[in-house]
């Protein structure tokens, strides 16, 4: 188990909601679909990481700020005797291997992961070195995805193809036990942590253009009412409780509209249920009311 935990990131969850609701635009959807791609190779990651000895800590998404400089760490594995920094990557696809560049078979080039794992692994060394840390660094960038060639590829270098990760979590080994100045490095790390450090691109968000229903859990499909308890979607074909399904998409009125409050109204109308009685039950039991008669809502 991981000493933090990764979770699914708040732009890519704003963007999955939208695009149950909207037609995006092929920019966004496009957006949308790197950031799922890039979440799913760091979730690929995390099952190696998340098998490695009780002896190491294992710190996921680290999004940090020193001497004015931000930086993002995938994972970092703290071991008694050294740091294993991972930028995971979930390419898929041929790609010939450039000092500076990547190519695909299209022509189009995208920039070496190698040179962001050394920028990071620069901006950590002058933390650690502020912190009066001493621990060497092991850096690689993870190809996840099992589709993935990479051409012309260097021996020795700092990554590890898809079919060279096994073997490598496999024989990965510490050497005696985590002390407190590994502790200390992980949680001072830890709070040093703030997503408010990276601007989020987001996109435009108008509440009168969104589709008005309930959404599947599973899927992103718009359900059917299956009985008074439970919600069927005629797509995955899977059944969830109403009530859960109802309060995961005022999570996600929630997580669009910020500013806004939510009352048993806007909420019906949000999940595009004629029912208001139900989704006031919803609200009174999964929320805290605050106010009283028209001008009641639920934090």
């Amino acid at each position: 188990m991981a000493y933090k935990e990764r979770t699914k990131p708040r732009l890519l969850c704003i963007y999955e909601a939208l695009a149950k609701r909207m037609k995006l635009s092929p920019d966004d959807h496009y957006y949308l679909l790197n950031m799922d791609g890039g979440f799913g190779g760091e979730l690929g990651l995390d099952v190696h990481t998340d098998a490695l000895d009780s002896s190491c800590l294992v710190l996921n998404d680290l999004q940090l700020r020193h001497n004015r400089c931000s930086f993002q760490i995938d994972t970092l594995v703290i071991c008694p005797d050294k740091l294993l920094l991972c930028e995971a990557k979930n390419y898929k696809g041929v790609h010939t291997w450039g000092q500076l560049t990547f190519r695909k078979p299209s022509g189009a080039t995208l920039e070496n992961p190698s040179i962001q794992l050394r920028r990071t692994q620069a901006r950590l060394t002058v933390l650690l070195t502020d912190l009066k840390i001493e621990m060497p660094i092991e850096a690689y960038v993870v190809y996840t995805n099992p589709e993935f060639t990479l051409l012309g590829a260097q021996e020795n270098a700092d990554y590890l193809l898809p079919s060279q990760i096994p073997d490598y979590f496999q024989k990965f080994q510490v050497s005696g036990e985590i002390g407190p100045e590994q502790q200390r490095l992980a949680d001072t790390l830890i709070r040093m942590h703030n997503p408010r450090y990276f601007a989020e691109e987001l996109p435009t968000i108008e509440y009168r253009k969104l589709r008005k229903d309930l959404f599947c859990l599973a899927c992103g499909s718009a359900v059917r009412h299956d009985g008074i308890k439970s919600v069927y979607c005629p797509v995955c074909q899977k059944r969830e409780r109403t009530t859960k399904t109802i309060v995961h998409n005022i999570e996600e009125f929630r997580l669009l509209f910020p500013g806004e409050k939510v009352t048993t109204p806007r909420m019906a109308e949000w999940c595009g249920m004629e029912n208001k009685d139900r989704v006031y039950r919803v609200l009174c039991n999964s929320y805290r009311a605050v106010g009283k008669g028209h001008g009641r809502h639920y934090v």
